[in-house]
């Protein structure tokens, strides 16, 4: 809370300098952990208990965020693009 009020959290600042960078950074969080959890989820299922498995997941996990967040990075996921200074915002 103490970090809110002294504007130090991300998207609480005093001005809106930062906001289209904050705004991609959250919602490519959101959209790679979401992407990357649901495909982990399918493989866990898919997949007997086992050491190789184990490594698999881990990878098919790490691969599969690396890839949204690198999608979320270009703006090719949903409310991820920049925004530009003097650009009329616009609802994705």
């Amino acid at each position: 809370m103490c970090l809110g009020l002294l504007g130090k959290l991300p998207r609480v600042g005093p001005s809106t300098r930062h906001e289209g960078t904050e705004r991609r950074y959250f919602y490519g969080s959101v959209w790679a952990v979401t992407i990357s959890q649901t495909i982990l989820l399918i493989v866990w299922k898919m997949m007997p208990t086992s050491p190789i498995a184990i490594d698999v997941r881990l990878t098919v996990y790490a691969v599969t965020l690396a890839f949204t967040g690198m999608a979320a990075w270009q703006g090719m996921l949903p409310r991820t693009r920049p925004i530009l200074p003097g650009e009329i915002m616009v609802s994705d």
